[in-house]
């Protein structure tokens, strides 16, 4: 059995960081006071909750402390641990320790019990609002009373309005804050809520933008991957080719400071792996990454000329059944196919999640389509690998295929519409929504960032911690969260448009500020340094995009 102790990638990162300071960023780190966190009493509940996150935070305080604590030299695993790990004495992401491991599951345990006392108060508030279904066509309404049942609604499809009985009117559309009681458990398992739920936060964007240099009518459209038509998507697939094997463009190919990178993709892959640090468990997740795929669908067309949007993959679609996705079906339309099956291999286990999954469905290079063995080699990376090779330093060069072990462990348990609903309606706070989706609170360990990166399964590039960008699926997993952060926002954008929590330092360790809209983020090589507080908006500074 392979042994990994890591948390989403790897937690473990944390520790080797606070120990040894490796992994600088390229250009000045962020630095700021005091960051913005936007509250709103709900219902009668903010009084509960805030003193819930108080608890949390102080847990937070407590695990920052052991993790600053841990000795700098990290034991590849705590004894206690089941036998067959890997060596990772090499790996510039050392194992976390025994004390780390210990702190992560206080937390976890601690939170967790946090999170079912919060969650009993939001499911079983009375609400007499009517809950707005909305569609391209029209709206409707449906009751909205005391959850923690099935509820029963209305949905509407694309055509006509139904309504059940609300008591108040139609326009409280623009206003009404949707809550996981109004939607009933098929409607949340089938994607019918979600789909309800994107419709209404497309709708207060539609409304927002009516007028200005980036409206909803001229904005760029990201699209599903499926949704775009076979000439598109080989448009899209045959860019990032083309940006496979471009010189790069800010360093040389090959250089002693870069030795691994030779295009400007590779420039991507570099950046991500020297960032990693801080962009991950900060206030910064999600508009780093934001920018870093808007980035990347600008090479594509600036380089390579591209004129399409970067697609989104809406991993619920293939929730248990990725190995059977059109997105790896391996023809030439695709994202390339599966890895070739291996068979007789063990189980891996990953210790700060006390989490053990079975191999997946391939576990070799990837066989067909864009990015096969024939047509396209990774040169960087992996850094965090639990399966014995990772490259001593960051940047080594490392020419190998393409691997994917497509997973249907972590896609049904991590990645259902179920996953993207209870996140999006049941974390009204940046706080915990960014930490949940990955996997930082309470029982669920990988959240949908990390799950998407896990159902590359292991070994793959996908799940590599620093290097997982190697893997074009990055880009397309990642604007899926972008999504759900879009979604998010636009429900109740006064209140989002701004939010963010957290400093600039994995789970803050080291301990560094908190960061402010007015802290510069670094974008190394791929791009110039940007104003955290320009990248909220997907409708305006440097965008002008939208989801549908």
């Amino acid at each position: 059995m392979h042994i990994q102790s890591s948390l989403v990638f790897s937690l473990s990162a944390a520790t080797a960081f606070a120990s040894t300071g490796s992994v600088a960023p390229t250009g000045s780190a962020p630095t700021g006071a005091v960051g913005y966190n936007s509250t709103q009493p709900h219902n009668g509940q903010q009084k509960h909750i805030s003193e819930l996150e108080e608890q949390v935070s102080s847990l937070k305080a407590s695990l920052s402390s052991k993790l600053a604590a841990s000795s700098s030299s990290c034991e590849n695993a705590p004894s206690s641990l089941p036998s067959g790990a890997v060596s990772r004495e090499s790996s510039p992401a050392s194992t976390a320790s025994a004390t780390y491991t210990a702190a992560y599951e206080t937390y976890s345990s601690a939170y967790d019990e946090a999170q079912k006392s919060s969650n009993s108060v939001l499911s079983t508030t009375s609400r007499s609002v009517s809950a707005p279904f909305v569609t391209d066509s029209g709206n409707s309404t449906a009751s909205a009373g005391p959850t923690g049942t099935a509820a029963s609604s209305s949905l509407v499809g694309t055509s006509g309005t139904s309504s059940s009985s609300a008591s108040a009117s139609s326009t409280a559309v623009s206003t009404y804050l949707p809550v996981l009681g109004d939607y009933n458990d098929e409607e949340i398992s089938s994607g019918s809520a979600w789909k309800n739920v994107s419709d209404i936060a497309d709708a207060r964007l539609k409304a927002r933008t009516s007028s200005g240099d980036c409206t909803y009518e001229n904005a760029r459209v990201r699209t599903e991957f499926r949704s775009m038509s076979n000439d598109q998507r080989k448009a899209f697939t045959d860019a990032i080719a083309c940006l496979q094997s471009t010189e790069p463009r800010y360093t040389t190919a090959g250089s002693d400071a870069f030795p691994g990178v030779y295009t400007r993709y590779d420039e991507f892959v570099a950046t991500h792996i020297n960032m990693t640090y801080h962009i991950h468990g900060t206030a910064d997740f999600l508009a780093w990454h934001r920018n870093f795929i808007h980035e990347f669908e600008a090479a594509l067309g600036e380089t390579c000329g591209y004129t399409g949007t970067l697609p989104y993959w809406d991993w619920a679609i293939d929730a248990g059944k990725v190995d059977q996705s059109e997105v790896f079906n391996g023809d030439e339309y695709s994202m390339g196919s599966n890895g070739m099956y291996i068979a007789g291999r063990e189980d891996t286990y990953l210790g700060l999640q006390d989490t053990t999954f079975p191999p997946g469905t391939g576990g070799g290079c990837v066989m067909s389509g864009p990015f096969s063995n024939a047509t396209y080699e990774t040169h960087l990376g992996p850094l965090d690998s639990p399966y014995g090779n990772n490259v001593a330093n960051q940047f080594d060069y490392n020419p190998r295929c393409l691997v994917r072990d497509l997973s249907n462990f972590f896609s049904e348990r991590y990645n259902t519409y179920t996953n993207v609903t209870e996140l999006v309606l049941g974390q009204p706070e940046i706080g915990n929504f960014q930490s949940l989706m990955q996997g930082f609170l309470g029982d669920n360990k990988f959240g949908v960032h990390g799950g998407g990166h896990w159902i590359g399964g292991g070994p793959s590039q996908l799940e590599d911690f620093h290097s997982s960008p190697s893997d074009p699926v990055f880009f397309i997993h990642h604007s899926m969260i972008d999504r759900i952060y879009s979604v998010w926002q636009n429900l109740d954008w006064d209140e989002r448009e701004d939010a963010i929590d957290g400093t600039s330092t994995l789970l803050n360790s080291p301990p560094t500020a908190e960061m402010e809209l007015s802290d510069v983020l670094s974008f190394g090589l791929v791009a110039e340094d940007k104003t955290f507080g320009d990248l909220m908006d997907t409708m305006s500074g440097p965008y002008c995009y939208r989801y549908e």
